[in-house]
């Protein structure tokens, strides 16, 4: 049964996971100062924000209020399931599913019953079975290398071939909404183009 939210729970929700969202730190700086990270609520606002800008220009049929609301709740779970970078070791990535199922659990016993918004609407994002879903699935994948373009800046320097292998996988999700495929290939080629970006290999330089 709903409960109809009281004060205390406004504050609750701001202070145990909306305003917590924006300590959880990415592996991507900021273009308007490169000494420190970019946080979830800043990403998750550029990627409702763009989402609804680009969404409506190359596909009528997409509810923009839909993009918004999974844009909006998409990296939530990361408030306990921390950030897991594309980088990270191979067991941290391995457990990412059973990490932000378990934040979704807590989401749900802690807010489900004065908030249900919350949980459903990332669980009905998290299904990936609608357009819109897809969509901000795929723009998530490819907004940090637009950030890293407006930068000119890549914090973790690797080598050229390591770089190709993450975008490689990058693609293949980007790829759950093909009308994307494009931007993401043009930004791979600015990317490409950026040599501060990589490191060289062990053996061009021996």
């Amino acid at each position: 049964m709903r409960t109809k939210p009281v004060t205390s729970d406004v504050l609750a929700l701001l202070q145990e996971l909306l305003v917590p969202l924006a300590s959880v730190a990415r592996t991507i700086k900021v273009p308007f100062d490169l000494r420190r990270w970019e946080n979830d609520a800043e990403h998750s606002y550029f990627l409702a924000t763009l989402g609804c800008a680009l969404g409506s220009q190359i596909d009528s049929s997409l509810d923009l209020g839909k993009i918004s609301q999974y844009a909006l709740v998409h990296d939530l779970v990361e408030v306990y399931a921390g950030d897991t970078t594309v980088w990270a070791p191979q067991a941290h990535l391995d457990s990412k599913p059973q990490r932000e199922e378990a934040a979704l659990r807590r989401i749900e016993q802690r807010f489900g019953a004065v908030f249900p918004w919350v949980s459903k609407t990332i669980t009905t994002y998290e299904r990936l079975d609608q357009p819109e879903s897809c969509f901000v699935y795929a723009l998530d994948k490819l907004l940090p290398y637009a950030i890293m373009m407006i930068a000119d800046h890549q914090p973790l320097l690797r080598t050229r071939a390591a770089c190709q292998e993450k975008e490689r996988l990058a693609r293949s999700k980007v790829a759950r909404y093909p009308l994307l495929l494009s931007f993401f290939d043009d930004l791979c080629r600015l990317y490409a183009s950026r040599r501060h970006f990589f490191v060289r290999e062990l053996s061009a330089v021996q």
